[in-house]
């Protein structure tokens, strides 16, 4: 019997981590059985030391290594005791690690030939992420380059960080794309844990549910909090059941990101029948139909916002008085973002092929 070794990011309540921590192996495990096939599903764990994230970020950028060096030790001495197989499979959940590079290696010197799966997220090769416009250039192309090479296949969950992926690290059509796949991503539990609560009465808010990261423009939001009653989440230290009881009170759930290769907090919301009201770039303008776009101008800066105000809070308001004269495109929505983002068919069949 061959193994799939998944090698999760570091599990955090308050990140949709946690949750793939628990989802990956129920969905993997529910899909070998129906299939029929002869796959066992183990976890790779690190060492957690802090529950907390660095100032701005998704994860803690100390601590963060911490826990991937302690998987890749885990995983080394697996090599080293024979316990990796020929055939064995990794899905690596945040392909931005470095456990990719020893994989690989003992994979080729001690020939024992296992595939390798990531899954892609952000990072440098994105000018708009943290680690685009806070890191050293260009040491961190190079890493993601190889990091990309040496997986036999990368996800991106839309087509729109796919692209710009391949295209900002100059990796051209020379018979090795196929290694790029767009894939829904595994977050198909939280359909059921948001939609109980889409029906829930809602109030006259606005909901902002970004880190205080430069490219999120957290104060265009402070700003709209004086003319629109809103929810800024990031003060309130909500757990997860929590933040979607907030959230699902809203009437709106705003957006002003410069950064978005998906946006997972636009999907909760949607699914627990928030309107969503978004700038018409990056990913947005992939996934969301024209109903729930503003033009991206008026939000490009903060002078750009102040010059627009006015009518990206009437765009707001006629969202939260005329609630009723979007839901059906709400409930068309909901359905494009199951079908093709929240579902990780075209990940899953390949793992299992």
């Amino acid at each position: 019997m061959n193994t799939i070794y998944i090698v999760p990011i570091e599990p955090i309540d308050q990140r949709y981590t946690k949750q793939w921590y628990e989802n990956i192996p129920t969905i993997l495990k529910t899909e070998i059985v129906n299939r029929g096939l002869n796959y066992a599903v183990t976890t790779i764990d690190g060492v957690t030391i802090t529950p907390n994230t660095t100032a701005g970020a998704f994860l803690d950028f100390g601590a963060t290594n911490v826990y991937k060096a302690s998987q890749t030790e885990v995983v080394s001495r697996m090599f080293s005791d024979g316990i990796i197989k020929a055939g064995d499979k990794f899905l690596i959940t945040d392909a931005w690690n470095f456990i990719i590079t020893p994989i690989k290696y003992m994979s080729d010197l001690l020939n024992i030939p296992v595939e390798i799966h990531g899954i892609w997220h952000a990072g440098a090769y994105d000018p708009s992420d943290i680690l685009g416009y806070k890191m050293s250039k260009p040491w961190p192309w190079h890493m993601e380059r190889g990091w990309f090479y040496s997986c036999d296949y990368n996800y991106y969950a839309t087509d729109f960080h796919k692209n710009m992926f391949l295209k900002n690290l100059g990796i051209s059509d020379d018979g090795t794309q196929h290694r790029a796949l767009r894939s829904g991503q595994p977050h198909t539990p939280i359909i059921d844990q948001c939609g109980k609560y889409f029906d829930v009465s809602k109030s006259k808010t606005m909901i902002w549910p970004h880190r205080y990261n430069d490219d999120k423009q957290p104060a265009i939001a402070e700003e709209l909090a004086s003319h629109i009653s809103t929810i800024i989440t990031q003060k309130m230290n909500l757990s997860k059941e929590e933040y979607y009881k907030t959230l699902s009170r809203a009437s709106v759930l705003f957006s002003c990101s410069l950064h978005e290769n998906l946006g997972i907090s636009i999907m909760e919301g949607v699914l627990s029948g928030v309107i969503p009201v978004l700038p018409d770039r990056c990913s947005y303008s992939e996934m969301y139909v024209d109903e729930f776009l503003y033009p991206s101008e008026w939000t490009i800066n903060h002078d750009a916002f102040l010059l627009h105000k006015d009518k990206l809070i009437a765009f707001i308001n006629d969202r939260i008085d005329n609630r009723e004269k979007y839901m059906e495109a709400l409930k068309y929505q909901r359905e494009i973002l199951i079908d093709k983002y929240l579902t990780p068919t075209v990940m899953v069949n390949q793992l299992l092929a």
